[in-house]
């Protein structure tokens, strides 16, 4: 158990964050251990980092908040005030956004608005027109999962950690050569493009990362913010759609009747189409926002919607963590997202986003 009160006390004796109260912490969700603290200061949100790469992550995370402060009429994606960040401690503190939902609960609710994502691809390209000096180094950052080192086989000291669904996922993979190729090359040309132009990225932008509150929308976990290429974060985010339509697919969400079991293939992929057009317009409200404000060119465009494919491997193995098989949505996913490495173009076609005439 992580002592999230006794580092939280340490941090109130050296910093203006108040007296902690002696009941138990509200735990919030998130790979790292998060809390909401309250004191008789104020409310905060409380992130205790997990992982080695703590202090770069809090780095990160401070150079965005600098970032911010220093561009206050930017039009930058906002984010909650960083209040004390103590690598030693592996501990970060914002101010917490009361009242706000994640964009997570909302694209599960069916509440996620075209309004909120056109603010989102309004912002994140005003990000990304920044000109900045002295950005964090993202050339260690690791790629979606799978990473590219994992596509030839992974190592026999990591193989003893792994769930069966990610042992079936990465076979899936790997024995797919044409695919693994193709990731290797959309890495080769992401690295390409991250070199040739010095471009502040959030770097790992998810529905999750979003906090909606009324017309108020805040972007947090900047721990991979820095310099790198901008298709990663809006391919991310238009993947988060496919792969939400794709998990749609047996479901009465978005209108109609759940689909029996046993469908066709047919069947499966007449109704993924269906669920992709009904999200369309999240997805079209985001890229008509972000182009409005950026110029791209067509190999962004390209990269945009591979990378949007290579979002749904990665979802594919974060769901496989917690499985001791791989579920067929799963392995649904899995074949969206190679169809989508392999035919970005098919990607907008499917989420609305084709190129303006």
């Amino acid at each position: 158990m992580i002592a999230i009160a006794d580092d939280f006390r340490t941090l109130a004796s050296r910093h203006p964050l108040g007296t902690p109260p002696n009941g138990p912490e509200e735990r919030l969700v998130g790979r790292n251990a998060n809390y909401r603290i309250d004191t008789d200061s104020g409310s905060w949100f409380v992130k205790k980092f997990r992982f080695s790469d703590a202090p770069d992550s809090l780095a990160r995370c401070l150079a965005y908040d600098e970032v911010l402060a220093a561009h206050p009429d930017a039009g930058l994606p906002r984010s909650p005030r960083c209040v004390v960040a103590d690598p030693d401690l592996a501990v970060l503190v914002q101010e917490y956004v009361d009242g706000a939902e994640s964009g997570t609960m909302l694209m599960v609710d069916q509440r996620f608005t075209p309004a909120v994502a056109a603010t989102l691809g309004r912002t994140v390209a005003r990000l990304h027109s920044l000109e900045l000096p002295d950005l964090p180094v993202r050339d260690d950052r690791p790629t979606p999962a799978p990473a590219v080192g994992l596509l030839s086989g992974i190592p026999l000291r990591h193989v003893r950690h792994l769930t069966g669904g990610e042992l079936a996922a990465y076979g899936l993979i790997q024995a797919d050569a044409v695919l693994c190729d193709a990731l290797r090359a959309l890495a080769s040309d992401s690295a390409a493009a991250a070199a040739a132009a010095t471009t502040p990225i959030h770097g790992d932008l998810r529905a999750d990362q979003v906090l909606v509150r009324g017309d108020d929308v805040w972007v947090v976990d900047w721990e991979e913010f820095g310099a790198g290429d901008p298709a990663r974060d809006t391919g991310s985010f238009l993947g988060e759609w496919l792969y939400r339509a794709v998990l749609d697919i047996p479901t009465a969400r978005g209108g109609g009747d759940a689909l029996a079991r046993g469908g066709s293939a047919d069947a499966v992929l007449r109704r993924g189409r269906e669920k992709a057009r009904a999200l369309a317009p999240i997805s079209r409200a985001f890229w008509l926002a972000y182009r409005a404000e950026r110029a791209v060119d067509d190999d962004f465009v390209r990269r945009t919607g591979a990378f949007a494919g290579w979002h749904l491997l990665d979802r594919l193995l974060a769901g496989a963590a917690t499985n001791a098989v791989l579920p067929a949505i799963h392995r649904a996913a899995a074949g969206v997202g190679r169809s989508g490495v392999l035919n970005p173009a098919g990607v907008h076609a499917l989420l609305g986003t084709e190129q303006p005439s």
